[in-house]
Protein backbone atom coordinates (compact mmCIF):
# COMPACT_ATOMS: atom_id res chain seq x y z
CA UNK A 1 0.00 0.00 0.00
CA UNK A 2 2.91 2.35 0.71
CA UNK A 3 4.67 1.79 -2.64
CA UNK A 4 2.61 3.70 -5.18
CA UNK A 5 4.85 2.77 -8.11
CA UNK A 6 4.19 -0.92 -7.45
CA UNK A 7 0.46 -0.14 -7.19
CA UNK A 8 0.51 1.63 -10.57
CA UNK A 9 2.34 -1.32 -12.13
CA UNK A 10 0.00 -3.90 -10.61
CA UNK A 11 -3.08 -1.99 -11.79
CA UNK A 12 -1.65 -1.60 -15.28
CA UNK A 13 -1.90 2.20 -15.32
CA UNK A 14 -0.44 3.26 -18.65
CA UNK A 15 2.13 6.05 -18.55
CA UNK A 16 1.42 6.78 -22.21
CA UNK A 17 -2.33 7.18 -21.57
CA UNK A 18 -1.66 9.47 -18.62
CA UNK A 19 0.73 11.58 -20.68
CA UNK A 20 -1.94 12.01 -23.35
CA UNK A 21 -4.52 13.02 -20.72
CA UNK A 22 -2.19 15.62 -19.22
CA UNK A 23 -1.19 17.20 -22.52
CA UNK A 24 -3.91 19.92 -22.54
CA UNK A 25 -2.94 21.01 -19.03
CA UNK A 26 0.73 21.39 -19.94
CA UNK A 27 -0.36 23.71 -22.74
CA UNK A 28 -1.57 26.23 -20.16
CA UNK A 29 2.02 27.01 -19.11
CA UNK A 30 4.43 29.05 -21.23
CA UNK A 31 8.01 28.20 -22.13
CA UNK A 32 10.49 29.72 -19.71
CA UNK A 33 8.12 29.58 -16.75
CA UNK A 34 8.68 27.57 -13.55
CA UNK A 35 5.92 25.16 -12.55
CA UNK A 36 5.50 23.00 -9.45
CA UNK A 37 3.78 19.61 -9.81
CA UNK A 38 2.39 18.47 -6.44
CA UNK A 39 1.99 14.68 -6.35
CA UNK A 40 4.10 14.30 -9.48
CA UNK A 41 3.96 10.49 -9.55
CA UNK A 42 6.09 8.92 -12.29
CA UNK A 43 6.72 12.31 -13.89
CA UNK A 44 4.38 12.26 -16.89
CA UNK A 45 3.43 15.92 -16.45
CA UNK A 46 7.01 16.95 -15.72
CA UNK A 47 8.04 15.33 -18.99
CA UNK A 48 5.40 17.30 -20.88
CA UNK A 49 6.58 20.53 -19.27
CA UNK A 50 10.20 19.80 -20.21
CA UNK A 51 9.18 19.22 -23.83
CA UNK A 52 7.60 22.70 -23.84
CA UNK A 53 10.67 24.39 -22.37
CA UNK A 54 9.04 24.80 -18.96
CA UNK A 55 11.15 24.28 -15.83
CA UNK A 56 9.14 21.68 -13.92
CA UNK A 57 9.72 20.82 -10.28
CA UNK A 58 8.00 17.75 -8.87
CA UNK A 59 7.09 16.85 -5.30
CA UNK A 60 5.80 13.48 -4.14
CA UNK A 61 5.62 11.81 -0.73
CA UNK A 62 6.37 8.39 -2.24
CA UNK A 63 10.07 7.53 -2.55
CA UNK A 64 9.51 5.05 -5.40
CA UNK A 65 7.79 7.70 -7.51
CA UNK A 66 10.58 10.22 -6.90
CA UNK A 67 13.17 7.60 -7.83
CA UNK A 68 11.28 6.90 -11.07
CA UNK A 69 11.34 10.62 -11.91
CA UNK A 70 15.08 10.79 -11.17
CA UNK A 71 15.69 7.84 -13.52
CA UNK A 72 14.13 9.95 -16.28
CA UNK A 73 16.29 12.97 -15.51
CA UNK A 74 13.41 14.95 -13.99
CA UNK A 75 13.67 17.33 -11.04
CA UNK A 76 11.61 15.74 -8.25
CA UNK A 77 11.78 15.84 -4.47
CA UNK A 78 10.40 13.54 -1.78
CA UNK A 79 8.48 15.88 0.48
CA UNK A 80 5.07 16.86 1.78
CA UNK A 81 3.51 19.21 -0.74
CA UNK A 82 2.19 21.69 1.82
CA UNK A 83 5.53 21.92 3.61
CA UNK A 84 7.42 22.26 0.32
CA UNK A 85 5.25 25.15 -0.84
CA UNK A 86 5.68 26.79 2.57
CA UNK A 87 9.45 26.81 2.02
CA UNK A 88 9.18 28.20 -1.52
CA UNK A 89 6.80 31.14 -1.31
CA UNK A 90 6.47 33.27 -4.42
CA UNK A 91 8.84 31.11 -6.49
CA UNK A 92 6.57 29.58 -9.13
CA UNK A 93 4.66 30.70 -12.21
CA UNK A 94 2.37 27.69 -11.97
CA UNK A 95 1.23 25.03 -9.54
CA UNK A 96 -0.35 21.83 -10.85
CA UNK A 97 -1.92 19.01 -8.82
CA UNK A 98 -3.66 16.13 -10.58
CA UNK A 99 -5.71 13.56 -8.70
CA UNK A 100 -4.46 14.80 -5.35
CA UNK A 101 -7.35 16.61 -3.66
CA UNK A 102 -9.47 13.43 -3.54
CA UNK A 103 -6.78 12.01 -1.22
CA UNK A 104 -7.33 14.84 1.27
CA UNK A 105 -10.08 15.80 3.74
CA UNK A 106 -11.74 19.21 3.18
CA UNK A 107 -9.58 21.16 5.63
CA UNK A 108 -6.38 20.00 3.94
CA UNK A 109 -7.73 20.83 0.48
CA UNK A 110 -8.33 24.37 1.71
CA UNK A 111 -4.79 24.47 3.12
CA UNK A 112 -3.42 23.21 -0.19
CA UNK A 113 -5.18 25.96 -2.15
CA UNK A 114 -3.93 28.68 0.22
CA UNK A 115 -0.38 27.26 0.15
CA UNK A 116 -0.45 27.23 -3.66
CA UNK A 117 -1.56 30.87 -3.68
CA UNK A 118 1.42 31.76 -1.48
CA UNK A 119 3.87 29.73 -3.60
CA UNK A 120 2.85 31.48 -6.82
CA UNK A 121 4.22 34.70 -8.20
CA UNK A 122 1.75 37.42 -9.16
CA UNK A 123 -0.03 36.28 -12.32
CA UNK A 124 0.80 32.64 -11.64
CA UNK A 125 -1.75 29.92 -12.38
CA UNK A 126 -3.05 27.06 -10.23
CA UNK A 127 -4.64 24.03 -11.91
CA UNK A 128 -6.31 21.30 -9.86
CA UNK A 129 -7.49 18.10 -11.59
CA UNK A 130 -9.68 15.52 -9.88
CA UNK A 131 -12.26 12.78 -10.63
CA UNK A 132 -15.63 13.97 -11.88
CA UNK A 133 -18.41 12.97 -9.44
CA UNK A 134 -20.98 13.48 -12.22
CA UNK A 135 -19.68 10.30 -13.90
CA UNK A 136 -21.66 7.30 -12.67
CA UNK A 137 -18.89 4.74 -13.15
CA UNK A 138 -16.49 7.00 -11.25
CA UNK A 139 -19.01 7.26 -8.42
CA UNK A 140 -19.76 3.54 -8.18
CA UNK A 141 -16.48 1.84 -9.13
CA UNK A 142 -13.40 3.68 -10.37
CA UNK A 143 -13.02 6.00 -7.38
CA UNK A 144 -12.98 3.09 -4.94
CA UNK A 145 -10.11 1.23 -6.60
CA UNK A 146 -7.58 3.41 -4.72
CA UNK A 147 -7.29 2.72 -0.97
CA UNK A 148 -5.96 6.24 -0.38
CA UNK A 149 -9.02 8.04 -1.74
CA UNK A 150 -10.95 10.03 0.87
CA UNK A 151 -13.86 11.65 -0.97
CA UNK A 152 -15.05 13.22 -4.22
CA UNK A 153 -15.32 16.99 -4.62
CA UNK A 154 -17.64 18.87 -6.96
CA UNK A 155 -16.14 21.51 -9.28
CA UNK A 156 -18.29 24.15 -7.61
CA UNK A 157 -16.69 23.45 -4.22
CA UNK A 158 -13.14 23.52 -5.60
CA UNK A 159 -13.87 26.75 -7.48
CA UNK A 160 -15.26 28.28 -4.29
CA UNK A 161 -12.09 27.34 -2.38
CA UNK A 162 -9.94 29.04 -5.02
CA UNK A 163 -12.12 32.14 -4.81
CA UNK A 164 -11.82 32.12 -1.03
CA UNK A 165 -8.02 31.92 -1.21
CA UNK A 166 -7.85 35.02 -3.40
CA UNK A 167 -7.59 33.54 -6.88
CA UNK A 168 -9.17 35.46 -9.75
CA UNK A 169 -10.40 34.38 -13.18
CA UNK A 170 -11.51 31.06 -11.72
CA UNK A 171 -12.69 28.68 -14.44
CA UNK A 172 -13.55 25.01 -14.71
CA UNK A 173 -13.97 22.36 -17.37
CA UNK A 174 -13.84 18.64 -18.14
CA UNK A 175 -11.14 16.64 -19.89
CA UNK A 176 -12.65 14.76 -22.88
CA UNK A 177 -9.50 12.62 -23.06
CA UNK A 178 -10.57 10.72 -19.95
CA UNK A 179 -13.70 8.68 -20.65
CA UNK A 180 -15.25 6.14 -18.29
CA UNK A 181 -18.35 4.31 -19.53
CA UNK A 182 -20.65 1.66 -18.22
CA UNK A 183 -21.26 -1.23 -20.58
CA UNK A 184 -24.65 -1.60 -22.26
CA UNK A 185 -25.17 -5.16 -23.42
CA UNK A 186 -27.34 -5.81 -26.50
CA UNK A 187 -30.64 -7.61 -26.09
CA UNK A 188 -30.46 -11.38 -26.59
CA UNK A 189 -32.78 -11.70 -29.59
CA UNK A 190 -33.54 -15.04 -31.19
CA UNK A 191 -31.77 -15.55 -34.55
CA UNK A 192 -33.91 -14.85 -37.59
CA UNK A 193 -34.69 -18.03 -39.59
CA UNK A 194 -33.20 -18.18 -43.05
CA UNK A 195 -33.36 -18.01 -45.94
CA UNK A 196 -35.32 -14.77 -46.16
CA UNK A 197 -35.90 -12.62 -49.21
CA UNK A 198 -33.69 -9.53 -49.29
CA UNK A 199 -35.41 -6.56 -47.62
CA UNK A 200 -36.73 -3.76 -49.78
CA UNK A 201 -36.00 -0.21 -48.65
CA UNK A 202 -39.12 1.57 -47.47
CA UNK A 203 -38.96 5.31 -46.91
CA UNK A 204 -40.67 7.04 -44.01
CA UNK A 205 -43.10 8.79 -46.37
CA UNK A 206 -44.16 5.56 -48.09
CA UNK A 207 -44.58 3.81 -44.76
CA UNK A 208 -46.74 6.64 -43.48
CA UNK A 209 -48.99 6.26 -46.52
CA UNK A 210 -49.92 2.66 -45.70
CA UNK A 211 -49.92 2.94 -41.91
CA UNK A 212 -52.91 4.04 -39.82
CA UNK A 213 -52.29 7.52 -38.35
CA UNK A 214 -52.58 6.19 -34.81
CA UNK A 215 -49.73 3.72 -35.40
CA UNK A 216 -47.53 6.43 -36.90
CA UNK A 217 -48.25 8.67 -33.92
CA UNK A 218 -47.36 5.92 -31.47
CA UNK A 219 -44.13 5.14 -33.32
CA UNK A 220 -43.23 8.83 -33.20
CA UNK A 221 -43.83 8.87 -29.45
CA UNK A 222 -41.74 5.72 -29.03
CA UNK A 223 -38.88 7.23 -31.01
CA UNK A 224 -38.98 10.39 -28.89
CA UNK A 225 -38.89 8.36 -25.68
CA UNK A 226 -35.98 6.23 -26.90
CA UNK A 227 -34.07 9.40 -27.79
CA UNK A 228 -34.85 10.86 -24.36
CA UNK A 229 -33.61 7.73 -22.60
CA UNK A 230 -30.47 7.73 -24.75
CA UNK A 231 -29.68 11.34 -23.84
CA UNK A 232 -30.32 10.58 -20.17
CA UNK A 233 -27.99 7.57 -20.27
CA UNK A 234 -25.30 9.62 -21.99
CA UNK A 235 -25.58 12.31 -19.31
CA UNK A 236 -24.53 9.73 -16.69
CA UNK A 237 -21.12 9.33 -18.31
CA UNK A 238 -19.51 12.73 -18.91
CA UNK A 239 -15.69 12.87 -18.99
CA UNK A 240 -14.34 11.24 -15.84
CA UNK A 241 -12.10 14.09 -14.67
CA UNK A 242 -12.51 17.84 -14.41
CA UNK A 243 -10.17 20.75 -13.75
CA UNK A 244 -10.42 24.07 -11.95
CA UNK A 245 -7.97 26.90 -12.58
CA UNK A 246 -7.33 30.33 -11.10
CA UNK A 247 -4.82 33.18 -11.29
CA UNK A 248 -2.97 34.64 -8.31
Amino acid sequence: MEDQLDYYTFMGYSSEALTDRYRPYAGRFDAGSRVLDIGCGRGEFLGLLAARGVAGVGVDADASMVAECASRGLDAHQADGLEFMGRHRGEFDGVFASHLVEHLPPAQVDQLVHAAHAALRDGGRLILVTPNPANLQMQLRDFWIDLQHVRLYSPEIIAWLLHGAGFTGVEEGVNPRYESHGEVNPLGLEPVPSPLPPPRPVGRERLAGVMPPSVGHRLGELEARVNLLTRWAQSLYPPAEYWVSGIR
